[in-house]
C-alpha cells in the first residue's frame, strides 16, 4: 500500500502582510454596566415613571372615595398579604366569560383615583378570586365567618384564618371589601342589609287571631318575601329530573362538598357557620316543611341555589354549579329527613314529594296570578349595568317590589290576599300605593330600616352590633356534640 503523499501547508496569509492586532474586548465591564443601567431606567421611565405623573384619567361614573375605616381595612389588607392571592382588577374577558357573581364588571383606569386606591392593589396571582367587584355580594356576618374560617362557608378555599383579628381590625377589613365595587358595591351592599332587615321585619308578622305561618291557610311572611325573590314560573315547578339512585347520589355529594358549612353535615342548619350567620341556614330535616312548605317546592329551591338569597348567608351557586347538578341537589333535599345524609346510599324511597297545602294555590291566585305576570311586567327588570348577579335589586331610587311587599306586611301586621280585612290586596295594590310616594320608602338604595316599626326589630341581630355576639367567642357548631363532621 502506497504511502499518503504529504500535501504542503498553505501560509495562513503572505509574509508580506501585517501582524494582526492583538485581540481585546469590545465591551468591557464599564459599558456593560452604563448599557444595563441605561435599559432598565428607560424602561422604569416607560413604564412606571410616565403613567404615573402624565396618565391621569377622570374618575369613572362608578368610582367614590374611600372612607377612613375602608383605607384602615386597606392597610391591614395589605399587611396579611391578602394581594399575594387576591387580584384587584376585572378584564373583559372575565365579563364575558360571565361569572357575573365574581366579574360584575371590567375595570376601567378611572376606578383607580384618589387616596387609598393609587397605587392600586392589582395583585399578581388569583388563587382566590378577584375583589375589585366584590362588594354586595355577601352580607357582612358572612365575612364574619369567612374572616374566621374559610372553610366554613367554602369548603374548598386555602385562604388561611384570621380569628387573630381584632373587632375593630375585622370591622375595617369588611368595610374594605365591601368596598370594593365602589358606588354599585354599595347599591349592593345597602340592598343586603335592607333584605336582612325585612327578614328579621318579616318574622314578627302575626294578626290578631293568627299564627303566622301556613297554619292559618296562607303563607308566612317571610315565606312571601322569599316568594318575592324567586320569578313567578318557579314557585310550584316541579323537578324535571327523575328520582333515581344516581340523581341522588350525585345531589349528596355536591351537597357534602359544598354545603355542609353552612347548612351542616345533617342538613339541620347548624353547620360551623351557622353561628356567625343571621339568619342562620335553612334546615332541610323536617319532613312536613319539605312535603307542604310555602317556599320549599322543587322549583323555589332551585332558584335560591341558582341566585341565592340576598341578606342572608345564602350565596350564588349559579356561576359554579351546572343546571344539572342544582336540579340534583334539590332531589337531594327532599331525602334529608328520611336519613338521605346518614344512608349509605341515598334511595328514591327517602323521596319526600313536595305537595303544597291546599291554601297555597289560591293565595297565589289572589296575590300574583300567573298571567299577570306579563300585565305587571318583569319585577326585576331595570337592574343597572354592572351590578352583577344579585336577585331582587333593580335601578337606584325606583321601588323595589320585595321592600314594597314586606313593609306592607310589617306595617299592616297582616298578609296580603289572607288577613282579615286584606283579603283582597294583591301585588298590584302594594307596588301601586308605593309608586304613590314621595319619599324613599320601598326604594332602591335607600335605607329602609326607618320604615320598620320599632317593635318589628332588634337593631342588635343586625351588623356590625351582631359581630359583638360572636366574634372570639366558642363556636358550639364546631364541638363533637354538633355532629358535624
Amino acid at each position: 500500500m502506497s504511502a499518503i503523499p504529504e500535501i504542503p501547508s498553505e501560509p495562513v496569509h503572505p509574509d508580506t502582510w501585517p501582524a494582526h492586532p492583538p485581540k481585546k474586548m469590545l465591551m468591557g465591564p464599564l459599558m456593560v454596566t452604563v448599557g444595563s443601567l441605561l435599559a432598565f431606567f428607560t424602561v422604569v421611565l416607560m413604564v412606571v415613571f410616565l403613567p404615573i405623573n402624565t396618565f391621569e384619567p377622570p374618575p369613572s361614573t362608578n368610582w367614590r372615595a374611600m372612607s377612613i375605616e375602608e383605607n384602615n381595612g386597606r392597610n391591614i389588607f395589605l399587611e396579611n398579604g391578602c394581594i399575594y392571592c387576591h387580584s384587584g382588577f376585572t378584564r373583559p374577558q372575565d365579563v364575558l366569560a360571565s361569572q357575573y357573581y365574581v366579574y360584575a364588571r371590567a375595570s376601567e383606569p378611572g376606578d383607580y383615583v384618589g387616596e387609598g386606591d393609587s397605587p392600586n392593589l392589582f395583585g399578581t396571582i388569583r388563587t382566590g378570586p378577584d375583589l375589585s367587584q366584590s362588594g354586595g355580594f355577601h352580607p357582612d356576618d358572612w365575612h364574619y365567618a369567612h374572616y374566621f374560617n374559610a372553610r366554613f362557608t367554602t369548603p374548598f378555599s386555602v385562604m388561611p384564618s384570621f380569628k387573630f383579628l381584632t373587632k375593630d381590625q375585622l370591622l375595617s377589613l369588611v368595610s374594605f371589601t365591601q368596598a370594593r365595587g365602589d358606588k354599585l358595591a354599595d347599591l349592593r351592599t345597602q340592598h343586603q342589609n335592607n333584605l336582612k332587615a325585612l327578614e328579621f321585619a318579616s318574622g314578627n308578622v302575626a294578626a290578631n287571631g293568627e299564627n303566622g305561618d301556613r297554619s292559618d291557610g296562607y303563607p308566612a311572611a317571610s315565606a312571601v318575601k322569599n316568594l318575592m325573590l324567586i320569578d313567578r314560573g318557579y314557585w310550584f315547578a316541579d323537578n324535571p329530573l327523575p328520582v333515581t339512585a344516581e340523581n341522588l347520589l350525585r345531589g349528596r355529594q355536591v351537597f357534602e362538598e359544598r354545603c355542609n358549612g353552612c347548612h351542616g353535615s345533617q342538613g339541620n342548619g347548624n353547620g360551623p357557620a351557622a353561628f356567625y350567620l343571621n339568619p342562620t341556614p335553612a334546615a332541610f330535616d323536617v319532613a312536613d316543611d319539605q312535603a307542604h312548605g310555602s317556599d320549599t317546592s322543587p322549583g323555589a329551591y332551585y332558584w335560591r341555589i341558582l341566585r341565592g338569597v340576598p341578606g342572608t348567608g345564602m350565596e350564588n351557586f349559579g356561576t359554579r354549579l351546572s343546571v344539572d347538578d342544582i336540579w340534583k341537589v334539590v332531589l337531594f333535599l327532599k331525602t334529608i329527613p328520611n336519613g338521605g345524609l346518614t344512608a349509605d346510599l341515598p334511595t328514591p324511597d327517602l323521596y319526600i314529594p313536595w305537595e303544597g297545602y291546599p291554601g297555597i294555590f289560591k293565595w297565589a291566585g289572589c296575590f300574583y296570578p300567573e298571567e299577570q305576570q306579563y300585565k305587571i311586567g318583569q319585577l326585576y327588570d331595570n337592574a343597572p349595568v354592572g351590578i352583577g348577579d344579585v336577585p331582587g335589586i333593580v335601578g337606584d331610587g325606583k321601588v323595589n317590589p320585595v321592600y314594597a311587599v314586606v313593609l306592607w306586611e310589617v306595617n299592616k301586621n297582616a298578609r296580603p290576599c289572607g288577613s282579615k280585612g286584606y283579603q283582597q290586596v294583591a301585588l298590584q295594590d302594594i307596588l301601586a300605593d308605593a309608586q304613590k310616594r314621595s319619599d324613599s320608602y320601598a326604594r332602591q338604595g335607600e335605607d329602609q330600616i326607618s320604615f320598620i316599626p320599632t317593635s318589628m326589630i332588634d337593631l342588635s341581630q343586625m351588623p356590625p352590633q351582631w359581630l359583638e355576639q360572636v366574634w372570639d367567642k366558642p363556636n358550639p357548631y364546631i364541638e363533637p356534640a354538633a355532629g358535624n363532621r
